[in-house]
């Protein structure tokens, strides 16, 4: 599956994914990981700067804001760029951070 460029926040300032999931790099920086809903192809989020997880919303440091629809869950397509996205990064290790920050409403 190959890995593609992102269009830019001005050109894609809002996006939703599904099938998603927060998780956390060993440095400590926590992304969305999940299925754009539009493609379906997987996306990794820059750092989350805010979220709101009444609303499932949240912002990244990029300044696009994330929607997330549906159910938490993992798509084999989402795992892929987070491998390769960890590969890129250096990352070793990360955790699911996902129920955590649902309960604790704050990332």
């Amino acid at each position: 599956m190959p890995v593609w460029t992102v269009a830019g926040i001005s050109a894609e300032p809002e996006l939703s994914i599904s099938e998603w999931q927060i998780l956390e790099t060993q440095p400590g920086s926590r992304h969305f990981v999940g299925t754009d809903v539009r493609d379906y192809t997987g996306r990794v989020s820059t750092a989350i700067q805010q979220f709101d997880s009444t609303a499932l919303r949240g912002v990244t440091s990029s300044g696009r804001v994330y929607q997330l629809v549906g159910l938490q869950g993992c798509s084999a397509n989402a795992q892929y760029i987070w491998e390769r996205w960890c590969t890129v990064n250096g990352v070793t290790s990360y955790t699911d951070v996902t129920t955590h920050v649902l309960v604790e409403g704050k990332t």
